[in-house]
């Protein structure tokens, strides 16, 4: 008869029956490392959006985002410097204007305003518009923008007795990264543009940032997945904002992502430790170290917040960044004692020390987490365990969602989702995350009912060996004689 059975099912009839399996896993979803989100200050850049920089545009940063007094793109760049291959990044504050520029054309006496140059963004940066006739060609002229000693754009156009007003407002709109064209209200001058060298413009005004410009930044990063969230901002404020947000996603299903905060070291140890151990949250890091490079410049704060950030997000889960070296260090800001750096390990600090032959490298890589309760146990205060149970969770998360909907609540369905999480559990064995012996079984204390199913996965992460203990054994012996 060639009827299909279920699994467990018992036909009353005798006959031949079947059924047929997938013998592979289904799709297992991998991870993905390398992505920090930040917020920035600067001059330049859209304000309240979401900027993706990849790795290869690192070297670009001042052309893109700008700088400024004030401005903290570093963050940017020491994310970059850490090993993150992506930063989603957000210009903060509200408010600020655009700088401006007319352009005149040569109108006899009196030369007319034709074209209004805006910058595209608000902010105090500025540039310098040059128009000069092209060296060796009679035909075409050119339009300049320069900053400081660069020439950060030029746009040709064609030389004119009325119509240059018109195609290089154009052009502009088309072309420019900097600047929108727009031809003069009313203009009905020669058509023709004035030349100039190296006009300043009228520059712009920066945006302001408070507490409540960090906070709507921080909402913007909501839909995107990240490794870590790091801030500019060194105000335990601002770190507090950041705290009850990673908190508040990480719940609401953002699994993978850690919130970094530092503070440099001018702040007193023990507030450092102290702020440190208030966060107690394996989803938070506390940077509270730092270090100089060759050139006697500091890290530390922010920067070395960023750099951190970028290493931890790059490395996969089943290294550890303890003991790690940091790139380009030549010593510690600060040389503590013993019981220092033993104090701040138990406050859930990070920090820098040096190897015997004087290498930087992290003390212990290590969250905030100081006092596991409930369900906690003390594997969520390192980041490299605390890495792979988050990347477990989220592995099985996107491997099982695209099956939501699409199975039924039976033996069927629920032996087709412990048959995939079980995958993401060889796989990450196999990646030498997880150790063997996990297990994944329906929850016998929550039986299946109507659209629900309940499911318990036990696995044993992997430590790293950080402490090595050695016993010698020596005895008295009489050297011999020959």
């Amino acid at each position: 008869m060639g009827v299909f059975f279920t699994i467990g099912e018992k036909k009353d009839r005798p006959g031949v029956y079947q059924r047929y399996e997938n013998r592979g896993t289904g799709p297992l979803a991998g991870i993905v490392n390398g992505i920090v989100a930040a917020v920035y200050k600067s001059n330049w850049g859209p304000v309240g959006e979401v900027e993706t920089i990849g790795s290869d545009e690192a070297g670009g940063l001042t052309a893109r985002m700008g700088g400024g007094a004030n401005a903290t793109v570093d963050v940017v760049t020491e994310a970059f410097n850490g090993g993150a291959t992506t930063v989603l990044a957000v210009r903060l504050g509200s408010g600020g204007t655009q700088g401006t520029l007319a352009l005149k054309d040569t109108t006899a006496d009196t030369p007319a305003d034709a074209i209004k140059l805006t910058t595209k963004y608000p902010g105090s940066r500025t540039f310098k518009i040059t128009i000069r006739e092209k060296l060796g060609d009679s035909t075409a002229r050119e339009f300049l923008v320069t900053e400081g000693d660069m020439v950060r754009e030029k746009i040709e156009f064609a030389v004119s007795t009325n119509g240059e007003v018109d195609e290089l407002t154009g052009l502009i709109n088309e072309r420019s990264s900097y600047f929108t064209a727009e031809k003069a209200t009313s203009y009905s001058g020669t058509g023709k543009l004035a030349l100039i060298a190296e006009q300043a413009i009228t520059p712009g005004t920066d945006p302001t940032t408070n507490t409540e410009t960090y906070s709507e930044a921080f909402t913007l990063l909501e839909p995107y997945r990240f490794n870590v969230l790091v801030t500019d901002s060194n105000e335990v404020a601002v770190h507090a904002l950041l705290s009850a947000y990673i908190e508040r996603v990480y719940q609401g299903g953002k699994l993978e992502c850690f919130g970094l905060v530092a503070e440099p070291t001018s702040v007193d140890l023990e507030t450092r430790m102290s702020h440190a151990k208030a966060f107690n949250s394996y989803n938070m890091i506390y940077v509270g170290g730092g270090w100089k490079d060759a050139t006697g410049t500091r890290y530390e704060g922010y920067k070395a917040g960023a750099r951190m950030a970028g290493m931890i997000a790059a490395i996969a889960s089943n290294l550890s960044l303890t003991h790690t070296s940091i790139s380009g260090a030549t010593e510690p800001l600060e040389r503590l004692t013993d019981s220092q750096y033993k104090a701040t390990i138990q406050s859930g600090m990070l920090t820098f020390s040096t190897s015997a032959d004087g290498i930087v490298w992290v003390e212990s890589a290590i969250t905030t987490l100081v006092k596991p309760e409930g369900e906690d146990d003390e594997g969520w205060m390192k980041i490299k365990r605390t890495k792979i149970r988050k990347e477990l969770m989220a592995r099985v998360s996107d491997s099982v969602e695209p099956l939501i909907g699409q199975i039924n609540n039976d033996s069927d369905g629920q032996a087709n989702v412990i048959k995939i999480a079980k995958g993401v559990c060889e796989t990450m064995k196999n990646e030498k995350k997880l150790l063997d012996g996990y297990t994944v079984e329906l929850d016998e204390a929550n039986p299946p009912q109507g659209d629900s199913a309940w499911f318990v996965i036990q696995a044993d992460d992997i430590d790293s060996l950080e402490k090595a203990y050695f016993i010698y054994g020596f005895r008295y012996s009489p050297n011999s004689v020959a």
